[in-house]
Order: structure tokens, then sequence, then C-alpha cells
């Protein structure tokens, strides 16, 4: 059967930042068959692959050369205590569903916008809560020898926002995982916010992840309103001493900071004041110091050199580097486009 693919796609609305772009080639899997036959089509016509989820944790440069790909497995299959879902789901749709068939687990991830199979290349967190905690398994196309594998949790190699999978995006597709959740309701309240909501709130899942809804959408700003991929920047890990400097600056507090030594990176950026740095249409949210915003037109290179702009000076001003969270198609960025 011929792989369907379809050329010069505009993928400005299948990203989350509303950055213009657009593919060379776009085509669409369901199976790990349809992955072989898609990558043999990209080999004939020596084309590098690129596998979209959602599109809200991607930096699209303005012309992406190759051949993008889109997971069409929207199944979710409920098997006791486990949940198997395919790669092309909604999360949000993926966490209400579980809910309604009495499991739990996963109400602190509500809102993240994005498919279930990015979320293991990110470890997706919020509000105390990793992804990883959850995952048994996530299957996957391996590129090296073009099999399917089946990973479990310690293959996967998680960490804060990282993954065996981040670390080597070449190697991996996901096109399945299976999660592990809880048939009783313990809720985790660790997150600052959380602990100031009324007992008769947190005291079931689905109030809870009604709180999570209503905090998420006041602090960060609707991407369909501006363009964004959420937090721009990781949350760096620093040394006890330089905690202790920052905090003796009056730049952190108990608030900013963990007892592991994760600091907020919005603080840094609010502390050294740069909340109406803009570049061209890009901008920092007023609602969120971490979110870069798309006000209207934006491009790819307004987004970079802002955020350049903010690492160069958080770096100057408290010496701490920052890491630019979404995925950058560093090696697409300036690949030219065939229509000049």
């Amino acid at each position: 059967m011929p792989f369907e693919h379809y050329k010069e796609v505009d993928l400005s609305s299948r990203n989350t930042l509303g950055l213009p772009s657009v593919s060379q080639y776009l085509g669409a899997f369901h199976s790990v068959s349809d992955l072989q036959h898609a990558f043999e089509f990209a080999r004939n016509l020596s084309l590098p692959c690129f596998v979209m989820g959602g599109g809200s944790n991607i930096l699209l440069p303005e012309y992406l050369p190759g051949l993008a790909l889109l997971s069409s497995d929207r199944s979710i299959d409920i098997m006791g205590d486990e949940v198997t879902v395919g790669a092309g789901a909604s999360w949000d749709n993926l966490v209400a569903e579980t809910l309604k068939n009495g499991l739990f687990g996963l109400e602190n991830l509500s809102s993240i916008p994005g498919t279930a199979g990015a979320a293991p290349i990110q470890n997706i967190g919020a509000y105390g809560v990793e992804l990883a905690r959850f995952v048994v398994s996530v299957e996957a196309l391996d590129l090296q020898n073009g099999l399917a594998v089946t990973l479990t949790v310690d293959d996967c190699q998680f960490e804060y926002r990282d993954s065996l999978f981040k670390r080597h995006p070449e190697r991996f597709v996901v096109t399945r995982l299976t999660l592990k959740l809880s048939t009783r309701f313990a809720p985790i309240l660790a997150y600052q916010d959380l602990q100031r909501l009324p007992a008769q709130i947190t005291e079931s899942a689905e109030g809870l992840r009604r709180a999570i809804q209503s905090i998420r959408a006041k602090k960060l700003p609707d991407y369909r309103v501006f363009g964004n991929v959420g937090s721009f920047f990781k949350n760096p890990t620093l040394m006890k001493s330089v905690i202790q400097t920052l905090e003796q600056a009056q730049v952190l507090n108990s608030n900013t900071r963990s007892a592991q030594g994760k600091v907020s990176a919005a603080a840094l950026i609010q502390a050294a004041e740069l909340g109406d740095l803009s570049v061209g249409q890009a901008g920092i949210s007023p609602k969120h110091h971490l979110v870069l915003e798309n006000r209207g037109g934006a491009t790819l290179t307004d987004v970079l050199t802002l955020a350049h702009l903010i690492q160069e000076k958080v770096e100057r001003r408290f010496g701490v580097t920052l890491e630019i969270e979404p995925q950058q198609l560093t090696q697409l960025i300036h690949a030219p486009n065939p229509k000049g």
C-alpha cells in the first residue's frame, strides 16, 4: 500500500506558538507498519523526517524540509488500572477519560496541550506530578534497526523535562504508551497553589482537575489568543551557595525554590526586570514571565532573539544560565526553501 502524503503543507495552525511554517511533505501514521512505509518513502527521496505531536512544544522554522509525520492513533484502551493510549490522542482528553473510568493520578496534569505521544519525550510535569511516575512502558519504532520496541519505565531514563527519547530524537518514534493509575483517589497537593484550595475542592479528583484548569487559565495565556508553548525555559537547579546568595539579594524566597535546589526561572526573569522586553511581535507574557507569546505575526527569529536576550541578561545579572525548553529544529532552521 503506497504511503499517503501531501506536499507543501501550511503548519501555522499546527503549532501553538503560531509561527509561520510550511512543511515540504506531511503524512500520517497509525501503526509501526505505517511508520516503516513512511521512512522508506523518505529514504527513497533522501528526505529528513520529523515527527510532530500537537505542536505545543516545538519551534518550527519558516520552511521545514523533508517529511513531517503525525500520529492518527487516538485510541484509549483501559484494562483494570492500566491504560494504553495511542500517540495521536489528545493528552487532556486522556486525563478526562481516565477520571470518567474511575482511574486517578493524572489530575495534576490537566489542561496540558499536546498529544500523548509527546508526553514521554518531554516527561511532562505540572503541579508536583511528572508523567514518569505512571509509565509502565512506551512502544516505539527504533530507527536504528527499523523494528518495533517496547521500553520499560527504566529504559526510558526519565529525568526532569527529559528522557531517552529527547536525548536521542533521531532514534525513536513513540507509537503508544501504557500507564498504571490508581483506583483510589489520593490528591497530590505539594504545590503551593494547591495547598491553598478548600478541602471540599480537593476531596474529589474532578474538583481538583477543575481547580487546576482554573489556575492554569489565570496564569497562562490562551495559545489561541496569544500563541505560546507554555514554559519557554526550564527551572534551573542551582547549588545551595548560589541560592543563598540570591535569597540574600531578595531575588528568591521560599516560594520560588524547592528543597532540591530547583528555582523559579520566572522569578529570575522578573527580578531582572525584563517583563517589558519584546522583539518584533514576540514578547514576555504579562500573565507569566516564563511564557513568550506571539502577539501577531511573530517569526522564529523574533522568538529566538528574544529568548537569547533573556538568557544573556539573566546570566549577566545573576550568573544563572536558562535552558530553552521547547524542541528546536536547529539543523532545519537554515535549510533552503526550494521555492526560494
